[in-house]
């Protein structure tokens, strides 16, 4: 159970935080998505380290 909330963080961490830096930044869609993978990883293995 835990691994399926984990992928829906990390799914709507990744499409809010794309969504923000294309259309409120006015980022490139490259970068924004290069950086939206980032963040949604990054927040995925901080709520897995609190899991623990």
């Amino acid at each position: 159970m835990k691994a399926f909330i984990g992928i829906i963080i990390f799914a709507v961490v990744t499409m809010t935080s794309f969504y923000v830096l294309s259309t409120l930044v006015r980022l490139h869609e490259g970068a924004s998505v290069i950086i939206a993978l980032i963040v949604g990883f990054a927040v995925e293995v901080f709520v897995r380290r609190k899991w623990r």
